[in-house]
């Protein structure tokens, strides 16, 4: 049997696509709140998937606690590896993997707009600037803005350190990672082959062409602008309201003032971290 666990998927995004792909599929997050969520979303997922999708109320830390010992063979984690406590979460890990197992988690950073490298000082300025949303962030979001290279990886016997590796999916979306090696990905459909390196640069993956409407309603998602308009409330209640607009509009606005364009094209680096439990 293969099996697999996600753990922290929050609703699910990433757990319904698996069932194809494996025998067993078990998404974990801590929040009841979200596995109910998960659960509800995922009916129609779960129903085709024979019985092979399955949720439980868990942290990564604790997730040893809900599955079976020994009997997973892929634990993956989604935009969520910077709220990890390592020094709890690699031991759980080990415990649940088979040997030979293996750690894959990945997440995206902050975003920037295809073919214009000259306005990512404008993003940065608006997402952590410190007279912006910057001091409103989780902790966490240092880490994988950083390209989870502050991700510590497991020195315990149990894991296989020869495979540890630290995959961006970046392109030239981020000049701070130039110096780590580039290896284009092959063409579609052909296979590639990790290589066998720490570190490894590769090409952008993750990009979407929006219109400004959906460019807005995905800013207002963003958690660093809740905790802001939460700190000032009257931002917020300038929403939509002409030269006086709240701070997802003036950027945006902004935005749409260098481009001139009815759309724009989202760009995002996407940092992947493996690694394999030793086989035994």
């Amino acid at each position: 049997m293969n099996e697999l666990t996600e753990v922290l998927d929050n609703t699910g995004q990433v757990t319904q696509t698996l069932p194809p792909h494996f025998d067993r599929v078990i998404g974990a997050d801590p929040s009841e709140g979200m596995i109910e969520t998960a659960r509800k979303k995922n009916d129609a997922a779960a129903a085709s998937s024979n019985g092979k999708m399955e949720f439980v109320v868990a942290s990564a830390e604790e997730v040893d606690q809900k599955v079976e010992a020994g009997s997973v063979d892929l634990v993956t984690v989604g935009q969520a590896a910077h709220w990890f406590d390592y020094q709890r979460l690699w031991p759980s890990l080990a415990r649940i993997l088979k040997s030979g197992g293996t750690v894959a988690m990945w997440g995206y950073s902050e975003f920037r707009i295809g073919g214009h490298p000259e306005l990512t000082p404008l993003v940065t300025q608006y997402s952590l600037g410190q007279d912006s949303l910057g001091p409103y962030w989780e902790p966490g979001r240092k880490i994988l803005d950083n390209h989870y290279r502050d991700v510590p990886f497991p020195t315990s016997e149990e894991w296989d350190a020869t495979t540890a590796r630290r995959v961006y999916f970046a392109g030239d979306l981020t000049p701070e990672l130039n110096g780590v090696p580039m290896h284009p990905l092959p063409a579609e459909g052909n296979e590639w082959d990790v290589p066998d390196v720490p570190e490894v640069r590769t090409d952008a993956i993750m990009s979407k062409t929006m219109p400004w409407e959906g460019v807005q309603a995905w800013l207002r998602t963003w958690s660093a602008l809740h905790n802001y308009q939460r700190r000032y409330p009257e931002d917020k209640e300038r929403t939509g309201k002409g030269k006086d607009r709240d701070i997802v509009d003036r950027f945006v606005e902004v935005l749409k003032d260098r481009l001139g364009t009815e759309t724009v094209d989202v760009q995002w680096p996407v940092s992947l971290v493996m690694i394999k439990k030793k086989a035994t």
